[in-house]
């Protein structure tokens, strides 16, 4: 027996184990999220078709400035887990302190651009009767905006410091909270007025300030040793800017992935109605299996982001090829699970309508064929993303989303021929290309081509 190769595989082993500690609590803290949105949504049509589509396109509007917030905060993670890496714990409450800077500056950005949101409705020509509802949604939830940029900045804190499970916690906490605060606005129950699509966006707000405080006195408490939210200082834009520099191609990169999946959502409309219930069920379903490896990237990232503090190249490939072997692992039982039971899972959410079930039935065989390379283009960002190494995979996700995924889905489906299916093989293919630039990407920088970790990167 090769004693090299059994002291790397048990390394390895030890790493996955270490990753999947890391990760399961950040996976059930995404499901909690996606299911903040799910409450709105249910009670919001247990009041009334109208209200249910205010919100429905109020959250879809918001979403687009929610993944600027949480896009641009993600470089936390790593900025602090590279500090830990380095053994430099006298700067972590300070990478701290700048990121909240940094994230007044990114809801100013957001709160600048809220007016413009009724005319960018208008532009997609969403129907003029839900425009003011939604704007009405969106104008409550922007109350939170401040509280969820700051309790994404601890979240990401704790996770760099090697701690997923109160990110879990605060998450869990809001979304029980959120069910009985939500029916009350809308509703006027309990002696609460009723605010109608206004309530649901106010009572998420609401769940995001409990959330942002709970968080803090967690932080403060949890972190007294190296003065977390105990030492302050002035702003300095140096770090600030070196903040942003990983945090918006971070957010960049999160909006070219939605926006695929929009642009796709609003090509499918010219199929008719039934398609397009057809792909809501099929991408609803693939988002939740989502979770599991953004979790796994969430957790990579820390990892990678500890092994490049220390200037372990090997350590950074290390946590990068266990990250990918779970994710491997958790896509095959996501696969299978669609592949297996398409029809079931499909009449759950449409057992009155067969014809367009069996519809979505044949775009959840797809979404099982894209499990993989989204899966896994997820992790390799992740793992990028721990080196801080974020401008150039913004590029190639542009590539290989706008580039490649987006013209070969209009392609297939508009000009082949190939009809509603055409759309979802070019955005597999888009996912794939990712996957692969990606993960080409990821094993050249972690190469050990000589002593210095450093060398030949660009």
């Amino acid at each position: 027996m090769n004693p090299i190769s059994t002291v790397t595989e048990r390394r390895l082993w030890s790493e996955i184990i270490r990753t999947a500690r890391l990760a399961w609590p950040v996976v059930l803290a995404q499901l909690a999220i996606v299911g903040m949105n799910l409450v709105d949504t249910v009670l919001a049509g247990q009041v009334s078709a109208q209200i249910l589509g205010e919100v429905a396109i109020g959250s879809a509007v918001w979403g687009v400035l929610l993944l600027w917030l949480i896009g641009t905060m993600m470089s936390v993670a790593p900025a602090v887990s590279s500090g830990r890496g380095a053994a430099r714990n006298e700067v972590l409450a300070d990478i701290l302190c700048q990121a909240l800077y940094l994230g007044a500056i990114v809801v100013a950005l957001a709160l600048a651009v809220a007016p413009l949101l009724p005319l960018l409705m208008q532009k997609m020509k969403v129907d003029p009767s839900l425009i003011p509802g939604a704007t009405s949604f969106v104008h409550g939830v922007l109350w939170g905006a401040p509280a969820l940029t700051c309790y994404i900045a601890l979240q990401k804190f704790c996770e760099g410091m090697g701690r997923t499970r109160p990110g879990l916690y605060f998450s869990g906490m809001g979304l029980i909270l959120l069910m009985p605060l939500c029916f009350a606005l809308l509703n006027g129950a309990w002696g609460f007025p009723r605010l109608l699509s206004f309530g649901a966006g106010l009572a998420t707000a609401t769940v995001y300030w409990v959330s942002a405080i709970g968080m803090s006195i967690y932080v403060y408490v949890q972190f007294a040793e190296i003065g977390a939210l105990r030492r302050w200082s002035r702003p300095k834009f140096d770090q600030i800017k070196a903040l942003a520099s990983v945090g918006v191609p971070i957010a960049v990169t999160i909006l070219m992935e939605a926006g695929l999946f929009y642009s796709v959502l609003l090509l499918m409309s010219r199929f008719g109605t039934n398609w397009v219930a057809a792909h809501a069920v099929a991408i609803n379903v693939a988002s939740i299996a989502f979770m599991m490896p953004l979790g796994l990237a969430n957790a990579v990232t820390v990892r990678t982001g500890f092994a490049h503090g220390q200037a372990d190249l090997a350590g950074e490939r290390l946590a990068g090829v266990a990250g990918i072997c779970l994710c491997l692992l958790t896509q095959a039982v996501s696969a299978s699970v669609m592949l297996l039971f398409a029809g079931p899972i499909a009449q759950l959410y449409l057992p009155n309508d067969l014809p367009v079930a069996m519809m979505a039935a044949q775009f959840l065989f797809l979404a099982a064929i894209f499990q993989f390379p989204d899966g896994v283009q997820a992790v390799c960002n992740g793992a990028l993303r721990g080196m801080q190494d974020t401008k150039i995979p913004m590029l190639l996700t542009l590539i290989a989303y706008w580039a490649l995924g987006f013209p070969l889905a209009y392609s297939l489906a508009f000009v082949y021929g190939f009809g509603p299916q055409g759309l979802w093989y070019g955005f597999i293919l888009g996912l794939s290309a990712a996957m692969v630039l990606l993960g080409e990407r990821f094993l050249r920088l972690t190469r050990v081509r000589s002593p210095q970790p450093d060398a030949g990167r660009t």
